[in-house]
């Protein structure tokens, strides 16, 4: 079955009309709205059956309020002019258990042959998820199930070069967005929405450039400007290697990783020295520093060079100690303009003798461990926060659901009660006629 569908997604795939992901469409699914597109082109989030004096105004489309079933806006959609479907992937903060997530592709078909961008097609085959055309029509949406990595909130990259698809694009969303559905259904995909956990993995290593949070071995602002620090040769300040480390940028250093492809907003993939990928992509270099896209780890120049001289073996730590000034002297020799560390009482006296440099060397050490110390306490703290921060939302959800099982009970126990009563009213009702009898034969 899988080779069919394969198959025939390698050919103009084949559309049907009205076909909507078919497990979303069950009415206990409560996440579909309508769309209308403004005057400017925006497509603009509706909700009819909430206001129907005011069928157009506006809403949010992460307000739950505003959600509804896939029949109730089907309905309203047929009957209103310019309206449209669609579905809303919910806010991972809010609902932690969120598992929705749209691939959206733009510029990847053409209206006249319906032909497919060969990416997208190799993409629809590794998913096998639910896939629709873009209401342009110039467009494609795969739906799956799954997630992208802790810290990633979307993929924004351009496609492979592909002569018939120049401009052809890829984004990938997995919280706190709306989805315009056009139920224009790819027949070559299923009808439901799939889990595509590997495919989403495969998207990260190949297209991730930017993460929110990315892990610095120093996090603070530099005090001193890269200019101010280009003038220093030698400082007692341990703060300015530390500056230095940080403003160092890629287009400052040589490095041994090779480049495998550049994209137009000047980001770079590299294939690591370090490490087998098989895509030649693992290693994401921006202009203010690099992503190692398994892990979604940010690294800055010192960890890069480290890794490549393997000074350090994993991605996730940072030299420290010996291997930290180790690491200083391979990112100098790779080109950083990097002052030499001199401890204040040496630098005053230049008849010091070797215990005094060696003793001085030390001292900068453990200005070194203390500060990578401090920035792992700061790590752990953060960590730690958003933990708690986790739980608490997760307990304010139990307190929510727990609040409305309570109101639901107690709806159930005040109609058990007017039933009883009713009932109790009814029979007295019913029993009254035969009390006069009664009563009219004793009297007899």
């Amino acid at each position: 079955m899988a080779d069919e569908q394969g198959a025939a997604i390698q050919k103009a795939p084949v559309v049907e009309d009205e076909t909507y992901p078919a497990d979303c469409c069950e009415p206990a699914v409560e996440r579909w709205l309508t769309w209308k597109r403004t005057d400017d082109d925006r497509k603009v989030p509706r909700a009819p059956y909430k206001n129907p004096g005011q069928s157009d105004q506006y809403v949010n489309a992460q307000n739950a309020d505003v959600w509804t079933d896939f029949e109730t806006a089907q309905t309203w959609a047929q009957k209103l002019q310019g309206h449209q479907l669609a579905f809303t992937i919910r806010d991972r903060d809010e609902y932690p258990g969120e598992e929705f997530v749209l691939i959206d592709y733009d510029d990847v078909r053409d209206l006249d042959t319906e032909e497919l961008h060969s990416t997208v097609r190799e993409h629809l085959t590794l998913a096998g998820s639910y896939a629709d055309v873009s209401p342009s029509g110039t467009g494609v949406h795969i739906l799956c199930r799954g997630n992208l990595p802790d810290g990633v909130k979307t993929l924004t990259d351009t496609l492979p070069h592909d002569d018939a698809f120049p401009d052809a694009t890829i984004e990938v969303y997995d919280s706190a967005r709306y989805v315009a559905m056009s139920g224009t259904h790819l027949v070559a995909t299923p009808t439901e929405i799939r889990f595509s956990q590997a495919f989403l993995d495969q998207l990260v290593d190949e297209y991730a450039t930017v993460v929110e949070g990315t892990p610095d071995a120093l996090l603070d602002e530099p005090a001193k400007s890269k200019e101010e620090l280009a003038t220093i040769d030698s400082t007692p300040e341990i703060d300015d290697i530390f500056d230095t480390i940080k403003q160092t940028r890629p287009n400052d250093i040589r490095l041994r990783s090779s480049v495998t492809e550049e994209r137009g907003d000047g980001s770079k993939s590299l294939d690591p020295v370090w490490t087998t990928s098989e895509s030649g992509t693992r290693l994401a270099q921006l202009e203010s520093g690099w992503i190692y896209r398994e892990g979604m780890i940010g690294l800055d120049a010192l960890q890069v060079v480290a890794l490549e001289e393997g000074i350090i073996t994993d991605e996730r730590s940072y030299p420290s100690g010996d291997a930290f000034w180790e690491a200083v002297d391979a990112l100098r020799d790779r080109g950083a303009s990097i002052p030499t560390y001199q401890a204040a009482d040496v630098a005053e006296d230049s008849d010091t003798d070797s215990s005094a440099v060696a003793n001085a060397s030390m001292a900068a050490t453990g200005d070194v461990e203390r500060a990578l110390e401090a920035r792992l306490l700061r790590e752990r703290v953060a960590e730690q926060e958003a933990m708690i921060e986790e739980r608490e939302a997760t307990i304010a959800e139990q307190h929510d659901r727990i609040a409305a099982l309570e109101s639901e009970v107690a709806e159930l126990r005040d109609e058990l009660i007017q039933r009883e009563q009713d009932e109790e009213q009814h029979s007295s009702h019913r029993n009254r006629p035969w009390e006069r009898v009664k009563t009219w034969v004793t009297d007899r």
